[in-house]
């Protein structure tokens, strides 16, 4: 009897592409999505939904009922808001999902977590006990007190548990970045950091979904902490080059300085927050600091452990990501 899986984020970019994995191994798969989510991307996708969300622990209690494993993708993903926000959403929601979990026997807990937790220190073939500097922005800092938090349910006996840390997902169905950099891209405005030099840690999202899945379902992996990227050596510049050849635009050509970019984007934040203005600003500390220094893992221990081999190589990624990003623009 195939198990029975709980995704939270379903409707997401990555919680989507989970969620089409398991249905096609036989699972039988539960979707927790909220009120007002956009749930475009699970059309004529056959789960089980459940409207609810990580601060309403009744809607909880609900989704993971006669679940054997969870999937915990849901997250304030973001590089602008409030420390007391992605707080609440990462830390304080996760923690009600556990205390739900535990209350209903789930077997096993998947934590997504992210390769930021390593905030950005420049390195190459980084492992997933790679230093984990200080570091102001709150998606990191509160990525690693979940970590700390799932870990410590797992090492009291309370839920068996594994961490995965996905690096830049990309893919069919990125709505949160690829679509929000539309204008530049088409309007050639589009600029490397630093001549886009740096290595970046490219994830396809339905590599990531294949990573995820063994994850969940290899006892091997249970109490482990695992890096799942597409395993390449490629900077940001070899990256926008193929992605504007493969969509037939013209390729990026500017280049701004790292520290000029990161103290305009220092100064943007500043004012924004003096003025209250609720919006994102156009470039962030988060992003530039991320850009301007290399950014890349070793899978070899999901490879050892897991038996993880990205399938999709890089051309087919980005060819698969250009022809979706296509039958958006047309509409």
């Amino acid at each position: 009897m195939k198990m029975h899986i709980l995704v939270t984020g379903a409707n997401g970019f990555v919680g989507s592409v989970l969620c089409k994995k398991l249905l096609e191994r036989g699972y039988k798969v539960r979707g927790l999505v909220r009120k007002t989510s956009d749930l475009s991307l699970l059309e004529g996708v056959p789960i089980q939904k459940v409207i609810g969300s990580l601060e309403d622990t009744a809607s909880l209690e609900k989704a993971v009922e006669n679940i054997s494993l969870v999937y915990h993708v849901a997250a304030a993903v973001t590089d602008w808001g409030t420390f007391q926000y992605v707080w609440k959403v990462n830390v304080e929601g996760t923690k009600n999902l556990l205390e739900a979990s535990v209350r209903a026997g789930v077997k096993k807990f998947v934590y997504v977590s992210s390769v930021a937790v390593h905030s950005f220190i420049g390195a190459e073939n980084m492992i997933d006990n790679a230093p984990q500097l200080p570091t102001p922005f709150p998606y990191c800092q509160t990525k690693r007190e979940t970590e700390k938090l799932v870990m410590d349910y797992h090492h009291r006996g309370k839920i068996t548990a594994t961490i995965v840390r996905p690096g830049d997902v990309f893919g069919p169905g990125d709505r949160t970045s690829l679509l929000k950099m539309k204008k530049m891209l088409e309007s050639g405005i589009m600029a490397y950091i630093d001549g886009g030099k740096t290595l970046g840690a490219f994830t396809y999202v339905e590599n990531l979904a294949d990573g995820l899945i063994l994850a969940g379902i290899k006892k091997e992996a249970d109490g482990e902490v695992y890096v799942i990227t597409d395993g390449i050596k490629l900077t940001w510049r070899e990256y926008f080059e193929k992605l504007t050849e493969a969509l037939n635009l013209p390729k990026p050509r500017i280049s701004v300085n790292s520290t000029l970019a990161y103290r305009t984007a220092s100064l943007l934040e500043f004012l924004y927050r003096l003025f209250n203005i609720k919006s994102r600003p156009p470039i962030t500390r988060y992003l530039i600091d991320h850009l301007r220094k290399d950014f890349h893992f070793t899978i070899e221990k999901a490879h050892r452990e897991l038996g993880y081999e990205p399938k999709v190589g890089i051309d087919e990624a980005i060819q698969r990501t250009a022809d979706w990003y296509k039958k958006i623009k047309a509409k």
